[in-house]
């Protein structure tokens, strides 16, 4: 018997608590059930995550098999070889983080004090030429070399053209400070000692071609039936703009589930520095008592937003402006008419009967400004938050008991 077809989407669901979601694609997909010995795909940002996912739905069902959870990276180079073939992809890149560290040992071990003076800062850095200290070196730029592969391909591109430019969202491009002129020019004599047919492996270039094969060509019963009939993409607070391409472009063949920690139910992107550069064309989430940030005067902004908010959450605004490119909230709500896909509670006690740290959430979910907080009265008892002083910053972060 085969199983029951499931219908192509690109699915996001928002919500302020973890547990709202995961009890939410958990309803999902006991509702549109895979086959018998397909396997459940999620993609987690840590392993801790993973552990916690698995955990939780084995208490709530009973049993969590047939599940298999990784991180982004390990699965976009496994879509790589499903899509293009095991035969056209290896399994690993040929710049991938440990081998390019290798190869730039080699092209740093030729530089010397009087090189050339755009290495000059790399140069200077290695000194006497210590094997270890080169060795250090090499890996820490692989490292920034690896994100610029994943998160900025368009500055890789320009750099390999012999564009020593970085380029911006709209395609505006300021040239490289004279200090960081290195990064171009060494990856460019990196490109120039791999093998012409390696140099169409690294990870930018095989992204592309996946996407292309995914969305402009009839893809190949054989195909079909090796693709993930869905992916589950929970609780990732990021993912590079690339990596949303690629999981649109699946799901024109997959379901394609974005379960999204969102810590405020309306539209907030604009109480943010920087509103004059997001006038998004779609708000999944209305503006909260019609207020329009963006044609706010500049003074005007801080009030219309909460303080912890605007702090803090530049990372998250950035992240869910990118997502709305791709998110047709109407177009889902018409597929699937019983999911929820805002999980923003209203069930709520009065504000004064909770403790401290629960009305600064309740604050940051309704949008509210300083201006609309009552003043709250802490009993001594209250130990929601506490500050600790410790040997870092991230970790004089107050740790938080509800």
């Amino acid at each position: 018997m085969s199983p029951a077809p499931l219908t192509p989407a690109f699915l996001v669901l928002h919500g302020h608590r973890i547990e709202d979601l995961r009890d939410e694609v958990a309803g999902f997909i006991q509702g549109h059930p895979l086959g018998a010995l397909e396997t459940e795909q999620f993609l987690v940002q840590s392993n801790g995550t993973a552990e916690w996912l698995k955990m939780s739905l084995a208490q709530q069902h009973g049993i969590c098999a047939a599940t298999r959870l990784q991180l982004p990276g390990q699965f976009q180079w496994w879509l790589y070889r499903t899509v293009l073939g095991a035969h056209a992809v290896p399994e690993r890149s040929p710049l991938d983080k440990s081998t390019l560290a290798w190869r730039l040992m080699d092209r740093l071990a030729g530089l010397a004090p009087d090189a050339d003076p755009v290495f000059a800062p790399l140069a200077n850095y290695l000194g006497t030429g210590d094997p270890l200290r080169r060795y250090q070196l090499a890996r820490r730029i692989a490292d920034l070399y690896d994100q610029y592969q994943v998160h900025r391909p368009d500055w890789l591109e320009r750099w390999a053209a012999g564009e020593a430019v970085l380029c911006d969202a709209r395609g505006r491009t300021t040239a490289l400070d004279r200090a960081q002129l290195w990064q171009a020019a060494l990856w460019q004599q990196v490109l120039a000692t791999l093998a012409p047919n390696d140099a169409a492996l690294i990870r930018p270039h095989v992204h592309e071609r996946v996407i292309e094969a995914l969305t402009t060509r009839a893809p190949t019963p054989r195909l079909l039936a090796r693709l993930p009939r869905r992916v589950v993409v929970f609780g990732l607070t990021h993912l590079p703009y690339p990596t949303l391409r690629l999981l649109a472009a699946l799901s024109q063949h997959s379901q394609v589930v974005r379960a999204v920690p969102n810590p405020c139910r309306f539209h907030w992107a604009d109480i943010v520095e920087g509103a004059e550069l997001l006038r998004a064309r779609n708000r999944r989430q209305p503006l909260r008592g019609g207020s329009d940030a963006v044609r706010a005067a500049p003074e005007d902004l801080q009030p219309l937003g909460h303080p912890l908010l605007a702090a803090w959450g530049r990372q998250s605004r950035d992240f869910i402006g990118l997502l709305e490119e791709f998110d047709d909230a109407q177009r889902t709500r018409a597929q699937f008419a019983q999911v929820r896909i805002d999980l923003f509670d209203d069930g709520d006690a009065p504000i004064a009967d909770l403790p401290l740290l629960a009305q600064v959430q309740r604050h940051i979910r309704d949008l509210a400004p300083l201006g609309e907080h009552p003043h709250p009265r802490v009993p001594d008892t209250d130990r929601s938050i506490v500050f600790h002083i410790a040997h870092s910053p991230v970790r004089e972060i107050g740790r938080a008991h509800v």
